[in-house]
């Protein structure tokens, strides 16, 4: 009989777990399709989404169509769904004009536009999957990855 109680009570326990991160999981994230979350910043890391310019923190949502910026002593780190790691350094912009990551159906893209400033990469599954997939466009020229990390300087 005790050792019922005591299975009821740890299934009870997973299931009030579980259901604690199904709340803590934003519906509107999932619907709006959230591809990445900043990891670091400092000391001040901007995004400009639909014309609002919004601080960024650590564990903010990054969306297709933002535009990232740092000021001259800031620096933000982002983890992209795909696994890939990106940091923009100081006085940087980089505009993420698409991602998209559908491994299943064989149909991923990562296209970014560096305006300015430093790009550190270290590709993702995309990239695996596709190398030809990732881009990043400069004033001057379009990249594209055929490694696994490559560094973008823009002045």
């Amino acid at each position: 009989m005790i050792l019922r109680y005591k299975n009821y009570l740890t299934q009870s326990a997973v299931h009030f777990v579980l259901f604690g991160i199904l709340l803590l999981i934003s519906p509107t994230s999932i619907a709006t399709g959230r591809i990445g979350l900043v990891k670091t910043y400092q000391p001040v890391a901007t995004v400009i989404r639909q014309g609002a310019e919004i601080n960024l923190q650590v564990g903010a949502e990054i969306f297709e169509g933002d535009t990232i910026i740092t000021n001259s002593d800031g620096a933000v780190g982002i983890i992209f769904s795909d696994g890939a790691v990106l940091t923009l350094g100081p006085s940087g912009k980089l505009i993420v004009e698409d991602f998209l990551f559908k491994p299943a159906e064989h149909n991923v893209s990562f296209i970014s536009r560096v305006v300015k400033g430093s790009v550190a990469f270290v590709s993702g599954a995309i990239g695996r999957i596709s190398p030809g997939s990732v881009q990043f466009k400069t004033p001057t020229a379009t990249l594209g990855l055929r490694g696994t990390k490559i560094l973008i300087e823009v002045d």
